[in-house]
């Protein structure tokens, strides 16, 4: 992009087909794109990716203007014997193929690794699902709601007496994504030693249970004698540790043992640190209410939040307000640290995203530009991998093989 600040392309010379969609797939392949990788997105005609539709803003689906951010659209109907051909040559050609259909899919399609491997050895194929491509529940649909309900997280989410909740930032799709991202670089790191590629399988319910590493060693470690539950704002086993109202919002406070008196001294109570009921966090525990209420009561004497946040830094007390969406956006640090880029849509016009939250050498990387434009670069991409011409482009589009979005 020419910006002299942003961080080096580590995956420059990469490139990747990309027939995901919604949002699991689509994290994966914006990390690559941001890392410098070409992402061809393999489009079905007419239309595009469903997820072009969903929470739409001057017809720009909002998950998909993040999560394709910096892609190139080849928007194709491989149902048809020239859409197929266009995809198997593709396929057989690029580095890496990342796909998210329900396992079986690109059997279907002829589009698997067992298929693609022999005439492309150094492929690397990654496959995001709910439960993976084999097991039990392999043949299962999943959403997010499916891998947070069957992974432990929603279990482990909410009030204690209330339902299991869903994490309100989605964070099933994206953290497969992720792991599939990381799993790709670290293929691409052995190819770069043996010559071979490999085939990756990434389960969503499983990506979420690996991250859970405390509540899962937890049952593990007491050899199933404790199961953990869900505790709501305040945690279950050190306290204070949790979410406190203040005078005009909530804000979230944690005191270890040793930082308990340096609470107290900020209160102005060090009358309690005798006292048996807060002597230390077995006791704490023990009367939670009363530590919630001590600490709400004093939150009431501060004019705002600010203030009182201010005094519990000041006593070096792990403190922070809770941010609503917005406030976190567009939070003084979040922009001074190069999280947000401003791209200019051919159809929404300008607008901020996000960028891959990765620093090399103090440099952020950067979105490499807007969400394309269904079929924005049919022409481009055929022209450069397959060779394909301006007229034989434009016999395809007539046919309907190929499709392209207008603004």
């Amino acid at each position: 992009m020419g910006n002299a600040t942003q961080a080096p392309a580590l995956l420059k010379g990469v490139t990747v087909l990309d027939f995901t969609h919604w949002l699991a797939g689509p994290t994966c392949t914006r990390i690559l794109a941001d890392l410098g990788a070409e992402v061809i997105k393999l489009e079905p005609a007419p239309d595009g990716e469903a997820g072009r539709r969903v929470m739409e803003y001057n017809g720009l689906g909002a998950m998909f203007a993040f999560a394709s951010a910096g892609k190139k659209s080849l928007c194709v109907d491989i149902k048809t014997e020239e859409g197929a051909a266009i995809a198997k040559a593709l396929a057989e050609k690029v580095d890496i193929v990342v796909e998210n259909f329900a396992p079986g899919v690109m059997k279907r399609l002829g589009l698997d690794y067992e298929t693609l491997a022999p005439a492309n050895p150094k492929l690397i194929m990654a496959s995001c699902s709910g439960f993976g491509q084999f097991g039990p529940l392999s043949d299962k649909t999943s959403f997010d709601i499916i891998g947070q309900a069957m992974s432990g997280v929603m279990d482990m989410t909410g009030d204690p007496n209330g339902p299991p909740q869903y994490v309100g930032n989605y964070i099933g799709d994206p953290n497969t994504g992720i792991h599939a991202a990381l799993g790709i670089c670290a293929a691409l790191f052995n190819r770069s030693t043996t010559g071979v590629g490999v085939q990756i399988d990434i389960s969503q319910m499983e990506a979420l249970l690996w991250l859970d590493m405390v509540n899962v060693p937890q049952y593990v470690l007491s050899k199933g004698n404790e199961e953990p539950s869900r505790f709501g704002a305040h945690h279950c086993v050190v306290t204070p540790l949790g979410v406190f109202k203040g005078r005009d919002g909530y804000l979230v406070l944690q005191a270890m043992e040793h930082q308990w008196p340096n609470l107290l001294r900020a209160m102005g109570r060090q009358d309690l640190e005798s006292d048996p009921r807060y002597r230390d966090n077995e006791s704490r525990l023990a009367h939670l209410p009363d530590v919630v209420a001590l600490i709400e009561d004093w939150l009431q004497t501060f004019a705002c939040n600010d203030d009182a946040l201010a005094c519990l830094r000041e006593a070096r007390i792990p403190s922070a307000p809770v941010l609503s969406v917005k406030e976190a956006f567009n939070h003084p640090h979040t922009r001074a640290r190069g999280l947000v880029k401003e791209v200019t849509h051919p159809r929404f016009g300008p607008m901020e995203i996000t960028n891959t939250p990765f620093f090399f050498n103090g440099r952020p990387t950067e979105a490499q530009g807007p969400a394309p434009l269904a079929g924005e670069h049919n022409e481009d991409v055929l022209a450069r991998h397959l060779g394909y011409d301006e007229a034989r482009c434009a016999t395809l589009t007539d046919k309907g093989v190929l499709a392209r979005e207008t603004v």
